[in-house]
């Protein structure tokens, strides 16, 4: 009837496993065991085949400790500013470098089978991924670095170990190679500086001396010697314009007694001539007298010099023409005044005219000293700062040759300290020795992988199998297949015949299985000593 069918059911698509409760999956298993059991244990004994006769490779460790230096900083400075992590980058890149890897190859006679299978650039960078450089203790504060494991991996352990050992050897070499270059180079460019700064100081001193040679008079040092002297010299200037000065009254007073006599004249001989004649001669010998005295004193060009010069000329020309007009024989017999002389006062007055003139000559020196030694001040300022910036210059040259001498010493100790090994260096702590049991291949790890896998591979073939058998399995299948409902269910009899090829089979299958079991059990064994 239409109400007895199924309903909600679907066409399987995978062999009906989609449709599987958990008793149907474990009796999916029970069919396909041996399926199961032989694809795990033929995959897992590939797998153990293969990495029972994949070669061993060793591994050589050796640990390099990084020995601190045995002066304290506080004593004696180091000029190797690097630190021991990035100068263990640097040496990496030169111990592993080509040349270097070359060389060791070919000193070691490595990858010889290699040889005639691969270029040299590919051995070296087969030989560079065997080799690990790796910080196995790090210190805090300046080092930053405790001590480091260099490794290779080789297939010969002897091998292996002795190009450890020599490639520990090349780290130490070129440690100390790379620290002597930096001190041995810091030293050099300080000796280049030194000398050229000890050049720029000694050129410095010589222009400092060179312009307090030049400049003597003119040094800041000289300033109160030409003030003394200066005061010295005004004093003696005012006592010589004073004492010139009382001689020039002197002087004067007694060349008034000399103008103030009158003139002298012939009355005997002159008789009834005009008396206006005599008093112009009279006047001309006074004026003449001043001229001359004027003469001693000024230029020719002074305005009382040409005064009284014109005086005289007008007296000279008014007693001319008188004399013209007179008759000549009167001319002959007229007598000319003539001066009053008084020998004592004229003496006095040349002792006082040549004694001005001492004065005046002194005055004259002493106003040049005093305009020399002025001048002289004026100077001193300019020359100050010239000196000033010089001996600025001078300074600074002097503090910085002494800084380089002090760092040139410091250098020199450093030197020392690495020529004498007592600075920062590689110790080997533990050399590499010939490994007992291989690094690589794992077999054990590779064989139960294997069985994991092969495992998993007969699951994965066990249902592929179900998948692909069209046989009804469950009573699902019938329900899809026949569309009716189930009133019960007959168990599946075998006949004689198939019970006995079923057991053949099962013989053969656990037999197989046990072969295989004891193979990979066989080979476990052996990888794992």
């Amino acid at each position: 009837m239409e109400t007895n069918k199924p309903k909600n059911l679907s066409k399987p698509t995978l062999g009906g496993i989609e449709h599987f409760t958990p008793v149907d999956y474990w009796r999916l298993i029970m069919r396909r065991r041996w399926i199961i059991i032989i694809t795990t244990l033929t995959i897992a004994l590939a797998a153990a085949v293969v990495a029972f006769f994949l070669p061993n490779e060793y591994r050589t460790t050796t640990v390099i400790l990084v020995d601190p230096r045995k002066v304290p900083d506080s004593y004696v400075l180091s000029t190797v500013t690097s630190g021991v992590s990035d100068r263990l980058a640097t040496l990496g890149q030169q111990v592993l470098s080509t040349s270097r890897l070359k060389q060791i190859i070919e000193e070691m006679g490595l990858y010889r089978q290699l040889r005639t299978k691969k270029s040299e650039e590919q051995i070296v960078e087969l030989m560079r991924k065997s080799v690990e450089v790796e910080v196995v203790a790090a210190t805090t504060g300046d080092r930053g670095l405790g001590a480091f494991n260099i490794s290779y991996t080789g297939r010969d352990p002897f091998l292996s170990a002795r190009v450890t050992n020599r490639l520990a050897s090349l780290f130490i070499e070129e440690n100390v190679k790379a620290r002597e270059e930096q001190v041995v180079g810091t030293s050099e460019f300080l000796d280049r500086e030194l000398e050229d700064a000890k050049k720029d100081l000694a050129a410095k001193e010589e222009k400092i001396g060179d312009i307090k040679k030049r400049y003597a008079s003119e040094l800041p040092e000289s300033q109160a010697m030409h003030l003394q002297t200066l005061s010295s010299l005004q004093i003696e200037l005012r006592s010589e314009m004073e004492a010139a000065s009382r001689a020039q009254q002197q002087k004067g007073f007694l060349q008034s007694m000399l103008t103030e006599t009158t003139p002298v004249v012939n009355l005997d001989r002159v008789g009834q001539f005009s008396s206006e004649l005599l008093a112009l001669q009279a006047q001309l010998v006074q004026a003449q007298t001043q001229l001359d005295d004027l003469r001693k004193h000024y230029a020719q060009n002074h305005p009382d010099f040409i005064k009284k010069n014109l005086e005289v000329a007008d007296l000279e020309k008014r007693v001319a023409q008188i004399r013209k007009t007179d008759d000549p024989a009167k001319r002959q017999v007229l007598a000319t005044p003539q001066r009053q002389r008084n020998p004592v006062v004229e003496s006095q007055i040349a002792g006082l005219d040549e004694e001005i003139q001492k004065r005046n000559e002194r005055q004259t020196e002493i106003k040049n000293q005093i305009s020399y030694h002025q001048s002289k001040l004026e100077r001193i300022p300019v020359l100050d700062q010239q000196i000033a910036s010089v001996t600025r210059d001078y300074e600074v040259a002097r503090d910085h040759f002494r800084i380089l001498l002090d760092r040139k010493f410091s250098a020199d100790m450093s030197s020392n300290l690495e020529t004498r090994q007592k600075g920062e260096r590689f110790v080997i702590l533990d050399a590499a020795q010939p490994p007992v049991t291989p690094t690589r291949p794992n077999r054990l790890l590779i064989d139960l992988l294997a069985l994991v896998v092969g495992l998993g591979a007969g699951l994965a073939a066990a249902f592929v199998v179900e998948i692909l058998d069209v046989t009804v399995k469950t009573e699902r299948d019938i329900k899809v297949l026949l569309r009716v409902p189930i009133f019960g269910e007959i168990p599946f009899l075998l006949t004689s015949p198939e019970r006995q090829r079923r057991r053949h089979q099962t013989i053969l299958a656990a037999s197989g299985s046990a072969v295989l079991a004891a193979v990979y059990a066989v080979l476990v064994v052996l990888s794992s000593r």
